[in-house]
This record gives structure tokens, sequence and C-alpha cells, in this order.
């Protein structure tokens, strides 16, 4: 029997969750940001591109070096640099030298970025709101509490497996 055939018959996938926990994980982040994002479009008067929204989430947990958020968000430094540059260029963030370390740059929100937060802050909580009236407190609080668990590091396929 051929790998793939052996693969296939091992490992038996409905046809209902042929794309299973990652399609979902997907789907529900874009729900968020999509949603977030009018949100700070309606409230604040901007809304940010997808990359820049997840730039902006590192941020907020403190990720605060180009070379850290480029590691983050698995883009080249460069990439990186370009998003931290549109967020400048739009009053939010501001790239400085970091007063620990000379040779490395600092990411520090602006008081503009600071309240742009506070919004966002606003727009989750009324979110979750809503998602709590269309499927329920109990599979929200579920569903956090499944995501926080500790989930260790992702597989090593290089390893032998586990099966």
């Amino acid at each position: 029997m051929s790998e793939q055939a052996s693969a296939k018959t091992e490992l038996p996938i409905a046809d209902s969750e042929e794309h299973g926990l990652l399609r979902s994980l997907i789907h529900a982040s874009y729900w968020l940001d999509d949603g977030l994002q009018r949100y700070m479009q309606k409230h604040a008067g901007i809304a940010l591109p997808r990359a820049q929204s997840m730039a902006m989430i590192y941020l907020t947990e403190g990720v605060d070096r180009p070379s850290d958020l480029a590691g983050k968000l698995d883009v080249s430094k460069q990439a990186a640099q370009q998003l931290l540059k549109a967020l400048v260029q739009k009053g939010i963030v501001v790239v400085r030298p970091d007063p620990a370390n000379g040779r490395q740059k600092q990411v520090v929100f602006t008081e503009y970025g600071r309240e742009l937060q506070g919004v966002a802050r606003r727009g989750l909580f009324h979110m979750e709101a809503e998602l709590k009236k269309r499927i329920g407190s109990q599979h929200v609080l579920a569903l956090r509490r499944a995501l926080d668990l500790p989930w260790g590091d992702a597989l090593d396929w290089q390893e032998k497996s586990r099966d």
C-alpha cells in the first residue's frame, strides 16, 4: 500500500470535518477581526488591514522590538518594517532607539495609539457580548477555556510519532 493510501486509512476524516480545527479557528479569527475593524471604523474613524491589525495585537501584548514582531508574525524583518512604517504614518506608534540598548529599536504607542487601544478593547467587549447572545455564554466560556489551556510547543514531525 502506498504511503498516501496508508495515511488515508490511518486517519479517516468525516466529510463535514475535512478542514477541521484550523479552518474553524481561522474563520473565527477573521470574524473577530472583521467585526473589530468595523467597530473601529465607526467609533474611531480608522480601520487597519489585517496584517497591521495582527501587528497591533502583538504590540499591545508588549512585543516592542521590530525583530521580535517579525518573529511573532512569522514575516521577514523587512515586512515587519513596512508594517511599522504604515503604523507610524498613521500616528499610532513611534519607533525610537531602545533606552536600554542603543543598538536596538523600540516600538512605542503614541497617545493616539493608546486611545485606539481603548476603543479596540471596548469593541472586543461588545463583540464578545454579542457572541454570547448568538452561541450562548457557556460556549464562549468553554471556547476561551480551551484556547487558554497550555497546548505546548508545536509538533515536531521530525521526531518519531506517538501514534
